[in-house]
């Protein structure tokens, strides 16, 4: 009996040891996003939207994760960098990777290594085709689609588009044209410019020959600004519609707002929503000369999920049994903002915004 005893409490013993050296004393959580140049003033809300949360946190788990975050300047090869020394220190997981064309830079290396990403800043629909990743936001498709619902509900036909000449860009400008296909109307026309650069004339140019109605913006916030300034010196009237990758915070602070929309894929993080009110707080307690942002608050949501899934993670402690978790969030983790993991994301709804004095209002 007390050979019995002994052989399984040694068993026991060499579980529990086993399990205890599995376990990373420290979790470490790597992201690579603008934070200079461009889109610095992206990835910095993105940034502190995450730091906000974790200033927050009392629990067992803050003092096991450690979130690394490296500047990449909204460029594929610097992001490729970046996530090969990731790599090679351990990281455990990759997040908030910011960037249609530089997520898609790093997915051979990522596939090859068979890397878990969560919550990449893009729309891009082939993110939702891929194992290692899951994405936290709607995508570019979803925000397209109601883009489109409600201008046709408006009775508006005679849309152009400008967007970036890259992966981005391609995305925004593929889904508008299918979707339009699919209720019998085209573009009027289109206009392209390079990612990082100010050259858009020749946009301005080709867009302004059709003389459209809308012109929806798949660019960034500064090239929006500059673009909207120099159209409404041809047409006043025109009706812009910014993506979710125009900083809406950004953009309001470069022109004047009449006659744009933006879109966006989580809800006002001034509105009365809980945890919109605990975002501004928490990023006021953080730092009290940091403005709250979209991005911001989308980057303090998609935390929110991922350190409820680190508190569950159990043996065996794996990258997998973390999106295991995260798949299986609950629907009513956050109040009043719907959770269902669905082609691959867990938001699945997108906003129509205007802004007025000095806030933003959904368009219903």
């Amino acid at each position: 009996m007390k050979k019995v005893f002994f052989i399984s409490f040694s068993i026991l013993i060499i579980i529990f040891t086993y399990i205890h050296f599995l376990s990373p004393k420290k979790y470490i959580i790597s992201s690579s996003l603008p934070l200079n140049d461009i889109m610095g003033k992206m990835g910095k809300s993105i940034k502190y939207g995450t730091l906000a949360y974790l200033k927050k946190l009392n629990t067992p788990i803050k003092r096991k994760i450690k979130f690394i975050f490296k500047d990449d300047k909204y460029e594929p090869n610097l992001m490729k960098k970046n996530i090969i020394n990731f790599y090679k220190n351990n990281s455990f997981l990759l997040y908030g990777l910011t960037g249609t064309p530089t997520v898609k830079e790093i997915l051979p290396f990522v596939n090859e290594h068979s890397i878990f990403v969560f919550a990449p800043f893009t729309g891009a629909e082939f993110l939702r085709k891929n194992k290692n990743i899951i994405n936290f936001r709607a995508s570019y498709k979803d925000e397209i689609k109601n883009i489109i619902n409600y201008l046709l509900k408006k009775n508006f036909t005679k849309i152009s588009l400008l967007y970036q000449n890259d992966d981005y860009g391609n995305e925004i400008y593929l889904h508008t044209y299918k979707i339009l296909k699919e209720n019998n109307l085209s573009l009027s026309s289109i206009g392209t410019y390079k990612r990082n650069t100010f050259l858009i004339n020749s946009a301005i140019n080709s867009i302004s020959s059709t003389k459209p109605k809308i012109i929806i913006l798949g660019s960034t916030a500064e090239i929006s600004a500059l673009f909207i300034k120099n159209y409404r010196k041809i047409d006043k009237n025109v009706l812009f519609i910014t993506m979710s990758f125009v900083n809406p915070d950004k953009l309001i602070s470069l022109i004047k707002t009449n006659n744009i929309i933006f879109s966006e894929v989580v809800p006002y993080y001034k509105s009365n929503i809980l945890e919109a009110k605990n975002y501004v707080n928490n990023l006021k307690k953080l730092n009290p000369t940091l403005k709250p942002s979209f991005y911001g608050f989308e980057s303090y949501l998609a935390t929110k999920i991922l350190i409820n899934a680190f508190n569950h993670l159990t043996f065996p402690y794996t990258p997998d049994h973390l999106k295991k978790i995260i798949k299986k969030t609950p629907k009513n983790l956050f109040k009043n903002i719907p959770i269902k993991y669905n082609n691959n994301q867990l938001l699945n709804k997108t906003y129509l915004y205007k802004y007025e004095k000095n806030q933003f209002k959904e368009i219903k």
